[in-house]
């Protein structure tokens, strides 16, 4: 098991990730662990990617590169939902996850990804953009703790892996309720992604918090909002957008393409935020970071 370790290679780029792995998140609460005392059997954990909130976000102009790592070829999310029926969803942030995930795939925004690959057998194979990525929904209703920890919340990924079953290219999102969110969320940081692994296999995962009760510091009303989401949860859609490009891109962290840790979002954080067209539908997005073009960018 990787517990959380020296950042010290991190750059000024993600100098307050870096603090936040070492110390916590000082005054602000602690960034979630893992430790050996608490962790089940054959359970790995990796150090988490975090996306900051507004006030953490630092610009990166210095480009990528691949680290020899996976990607997702074909990208697949299962969502679970973990507690919204015991402890509530006043945003309505269920809804509005469904319909996203469900519609971004073959979007202009998602083609993005397809300039990465990974290498396999000396072959290079690109991420694709299928127009169905969303792989299944779960509502689980056991309880939550107040703040889950680490190792809490790679306990309830690979619950969703017993549910849905194992696919080596999806993105597990533990998405907990309202009131209920890993420590130093809404202060330093707004989600993560991570892996964690299961007799030998990898399993990527995201710990997507409740993103309306972070209120402006991760995300709401920053902009007008288009008509299929409103201003106090436009949040939602930039955050899970984000770590959904990053696990795409880079789920066994830091093998994939990054750059000092500062993955395709983080390298574009809070930059650029705009009402993008998934469809017949629309949502708030961040940009993401363009290898191409060396810059960040709303589609591809």
């Amino acid at each position: 098991m990787h517990s959380m370790y020296e950042h010290s290679r991190f750059t000024a780029v993600l100098g307050f990730i870096a603090l936040l792995a070492i110390t916590g998140c000082a005054t602000n609460g602690a960034a979630p662990t893992a430790t050996s005392a608490t962790q089940p059997a054959g359970i790995l954990s990796h150090v988490p990617h975090y996306m900051p909130t507004r006030g953490h976000a630092v610009r990166n102009t210095s480009g990528i590169s691949y680290g020899g790592g996976p990607v997702e070829v074909t990208p697949t999310v299962f969502l679970i939902f973990w507690g919204y029926a015991k402890y509530g969803d006043p945003r309505h942030v269920k809804p509005l996850l469904k319909d996203y995930i469900a519609n971004m795939g073959g979007s202009g925004h998602n083609n993005i990804y397809t300039e990465y690959y990974e290498i396999s057998n000396s072959k290079m194979l690109y991420i694709t953009n299928p127009k169905s990525q969303l792989g299944g929904v779960w509502d689980d209703n056991a309880s939550v703790p107040r703040q889950p920890t680490q190792t809490q919340i790679e306990a309830e990924a690979l619950k969703g892996v017993a549910h849905f079953g194992y696919n080596a290219n999806a993105s597990y999102v533990v998405a907990t309720p309202h009131g209920r969110s890993v420590d130093g969320f809404g202060t330093s940081f707004c989600a993560y992604h991570s892996a964690t692994s299961s007799k030998g296999r990898l399993v990527s995962y995201t710990n997507l918090p409740y993103i309306p009760d972070a209120r402006a510091a991760c995300g709401a009303n920053y902009i007008t909002p288009p008509s299929d989401e409103t201003g106090a949860d436009e949040g939602v859609t930039i955050v899970e957008g984000s770590e959904q490009g990053d696990s795409a891109t880079d789920p066994d962290p830091p093998t994939g393409w990054q750059f000092d840790g500062a993955e395709i979002s983080i390298v574009c954080a809070w930059q650029n935020i705009a009402n993008d067209t998934f469809g017949s539908h629309s949502y708030t997005m961040q940009s993401m970071y363009s290898n191409a073009s060396r810059s960040c960018v709303q589609s591809y």
